[in-house]
């Protein structure tokens, strides 16, 4: 083998000098800083957005379950009574309580072991990491919704009571037999229900008409700009 064929051979086998690593390397870096804030970004959103959907899911799941078995149901939001930041639907259990009646969770309504709901046993729903119930500082409600300013839905019933007494930092959606939202103290039909949560940078709130239906929205807490429907 030739002298010129010797050098071409060692400058191909030469490899990547440090140099060359190192820029690479922080090129690299570079691209994963810009990068890690767009994804947290992302995974945020991706959480909350979740969370609205699962929140207008189960109100829903409430409402058909009140047409269906001709009797009241809600979704139960606890704001730190129990469990904070977690929620159930229940159904009202007429039979329940020695025939007294109480609310039972939903997936127990054909369990004859568990008639009614139990605190820190039965099993709820826990919103998502980093969100919790609240406005983060959103002073309005979504447009035409909510007619008495933003808050969230009425102090819920004890498990035995229908229409008598409240728990504090509770909030309830509750559906009469018709699918009708209504107003626990006094059985009417109201359209001014609401739940709200929060990751502090943005706010999602699901509103339910005076008809029972629910539309779900968003807010940005740094622009606090208009609400907009998902």
């Amino acid at each position: 083998m030739n002298q010129r064929n010797l050098h071409g051979t060692a400058q191909r086998s030469r490899g990547f000098s440090t140099l060359e690593l190192l820029l690479v390397m922080v090129v690299s870096l570079v691209i994963a800083a810009l990068a890690i804030p767009g994804f947290n970004q992302v995974r945020r959103t991706l959480r909350i957005s979740g969370d609205g959907r699962e929140l207008n899911g189960a109100i829903n799941q409430a409402k058909m379950l009140a047409a269906a078995d001709f009797t009241l149901a809600r979704v139960y939001f606890d704001l730190g009574a129990n469990a904070p930041n977690t929620f159930h639907v229940d159904v009202w259990n007429k039979a329940g309580n020695g025939g007294a009646g109480c609310w039972q969770l939903a997936s127990d309504e054909n369990n004859p072991n568990n008639p009614c709901f139990v605190a820190g046993t039965s099993p709820v729903q826990s919103l998502s990491p980093g969100v919790t119930f609240g406005f983060a500082g959103i002073g309005a409600p979504p447009p035409n919704t909510q007619a008495n300013g933003i808050s969230q839905g009425p102090r819920c019933l004890p498990v035995n009571g229908r229409r008598l007494g409240q728990l504090a930092t509770t909030a309830c959606i509750t559906f009469n037999s018709r699918g009708v939202a209504i107003d626990t103290n006094t059985g009417a039909p109201t359209g001014n229900d609401a739940v709200y949560i929060t990751d502090n940078a943005q706010v999602y709130a699901v509103t339910v008409g005076a008809t029972g239906m629910s539309q779900v929205w968003a807010n940005n807490v740094n622009v606090n700009a208009n609400w907009y429907r998902k």
